[in-house]
């Protein structure tokens, strides 16, 4: 076996250019079944880092119209805007003590025309708690953040995000400065920018931050009160937003048509693998074809190789060569060849999949199974390719081949 493998390598060195035109194919092949793979699962495990627990083990439980979610867990109703009672202090504590429970957050959320003198902006409006920001992190870059006296005096103070400023206050210097929010007077104690700027799910838009305590001063009880859960690991996510949604539907009236609810995540995670894959397998397929190519290649240079090398079988033959080892020679030959192109083939792809990340901002992930399966498959063209020129040249009789010229 390493007597052939030598002689392989002396041939394709030999041959340098016949070589390296008879891999390209192979080496297209699977340098673009490496790429499409490793971008589509990239673009797959971004999608679901961010649904399961929104990127970070947290999960929405949402107060619905109760056939919201339907009896397959997905999104098939209307939002409900009804009123919602206000969710007790005690619900939150218990909520937050059951084990597989790392955090909680409670807040309101809107849309409202926001004034400074003669500059206005329409930015989203979030009543927080003070736990929301241990879920989602903004830096305080000027002024400061909300004190506990601030929930608990009700105090009509906010933060403002950095686009929000730039809209309000074009000339700078916003700090202790008033807003007008629904006619009333706010006081504006710290600029922040969002944790996620980075982020390709980031949407650059105004925003402000209220103490949820005033929130009724400016929407009154309209909208019902949010909830995001944190989960100690992503496998509990979904356990621990349905006892949430559970502990907080007991406190609701009987006979509520909105309750609370969560997403079947599992079943929205697996419809999108399956729909990767699908897709996946397509690209893979069309990007197949070159393989099949690059295979054909592989067959037709082997059988110029058996041809040139008649006079050599011819020998090896008449000194009791059999037609075992005339067959593992040429075959391991072929296999060899197409090994060196799977190997540069998947080098190829993951560059071409790191180019494709950083040029069009894409995530990436190279799979080690789809490396070694693109390996193996690599060697198994130069088997199916290469049986034939192999069986071709252990069935040359020894007198016709040494007859050859």
């Amino acid at each position: 076996m390493f007597e052939n493998i030598r002689i392989s390598f002396q041939s394709i060195w030999g041959h340098k250019l016949r070589s390296s035109l008879t891999m390209l194919g192979v080496i297209i092949g699977i340098a673009a079944v490496i790429a499409i793979f490793a971008i589509v699962q990239g673009r797959s495990e971004e999608l679901k880092s961010n649904l399961i627990g929104m990127g970070d083990n947290i999960i929405n439980v949402v107060y619905e119209e109760a056939d919201m979610y339907g009896e397959e867990g997905m999104w098939g109703g209307e939002v409900s805007y009804k009123s919602a009672p206000p969710i007790k202090e005690e619900a939150i504590e218990e909520i937050l003590s059951y084990s597989n429970v790392e955090g909680m957050s409670v807040y309101y959320e809107g849309w409202q025309e926001v004034y400074h003198l003669m500059n206005v902006t329409h930015p989203q409006m979030i009543g927080i708690d003070d736990r929301y920001l241990e879920l989602f992190p903004a830096d305080i870059i000027e002024g400061r953040g909300f004190s506990n006296a601030d929930f608990t005096s009700f105090n009509q103070v906010v933060l403002i995000n950095e686009m929000a400023m730039s809209e309000l206050f074009p000339e700078g210097d916003a700090i202790q400065q008033t807003i007008d929010i629904a006619g009333f007077p706010f006081k504006v104690v710290g600029i922040f920018t969002d944790g996620d700027t980075e982020s390709d799910w980031y949407y650059p838009e105004p925003k402000i931050y209220l103490p949820n305590t005033i929130w009724p001063l400016i929407h009154g009880f309209d909208a019902p009160m949010q909830v995001v859960v944190q989960a100690n690991s992503s496998d509990t996510i979904q356990e621990v937003g349905l006892m949430a949604a559970d502990r907080l539907n007991s406190d609701l009236p009987p006979y509520e048509t909105a309750i609370y609810q969560v997403a079947d995540l599992e079943r929205i995670i697996e419809e999108i693998s399956e729909y990767d894959r699908a897709f996946a397998f397509i690209l893979g397929g069309i990007a197949s074809i070159s393989l099949l190519v690059g295979g054909i290649g592989v067959m037709n240079i082997m059988l110029v190789s058996v041809t040139e090398r008649t006079r050599e079988i011819g020998i090896k033959k008449a000194l009791g060569a059999k037609r075992r080892v005339i067959l593992a020679q040429f075959l391991t030959e072929s296999v060899v060849l197409t090994s060196i192109g799977g190997v540069l083939g998947i080098l190829f792809g993951i560059g071409i999949a790191k180019a494709i990340s950083e040029f069009a901002n894409m995530p990436y992930f190279i799979s080690v199974p789809a490396i070694i399966g693109s390996f193996i498959f690599s060697m198994l063209i130069g088997i199916i390719f290469g049986l034939l020129p192999s069986i071709k040249a252990s069935k040359l009789q020894p007198v016709e081949a040494l007859r050859y010229e």
